[in-house]
């Protein structure tokens, strides 16, 4: 009987710690990645000297911002690599005229972005850039 007792109290005392334990908060990337970003990209390997700012919206839309906030592209986003790795296309607005791809780790602890971009379909050859989100 002193055997299926102590079984029993050891068993009951395993579910309350494990019923106590507390998981790490994870923050959902798609809520954490929607909103504006801010940073610098550079041309090549030069310092990080331009204004760069999207805005992420639902559904994987995406807008180039200039510091003012107003739209000068817009394009599309996607998460990938287990939510680790963002990228997107987009073209700017005439009269402006181009289309960019860029391709960035993405830090949902910190909530910063940095990566590459490059013209066209083509995630890299044009530079480094960076945001933080505001």
């Amino acid at each position: 009987m002193k055997i299926k007792s102590f079984l029993v109290a050891g068993l009951m005392s395993a579910i309350v710690l494990a019923s106590c334990s507390k998981e790490k908060d994870t923050i959902d990337p798609n809520i954490a990645i929607e909103g504006v970003w801010i940073g610098k990209y550079s041309i090549l390997s030069e310092p990080y000297s331009n204004f760069y700012s999207f805005r992420f919206k639902a559904g994987g839309v995406l807008e180039l911002i200039d510091i003012t906030q107003t739209k000068k592209g817009e394009g599309t986003w996607a998460f990938t690599n287990d939510n680790e790795v963002i990228s997107g296309t987009y073209t700017l607005i005439p009269p402006d005229s181009g289309t960019f791809s860029f391709v960035a780790n993405f830090d949902k602890n910190t909530l910063e972005i940095d990566g590459t971009w490059g013209v066209g379909s083509q995630e890299y050859g044009g530079g480094y850039w960076y945001m933080n989100k505001l």
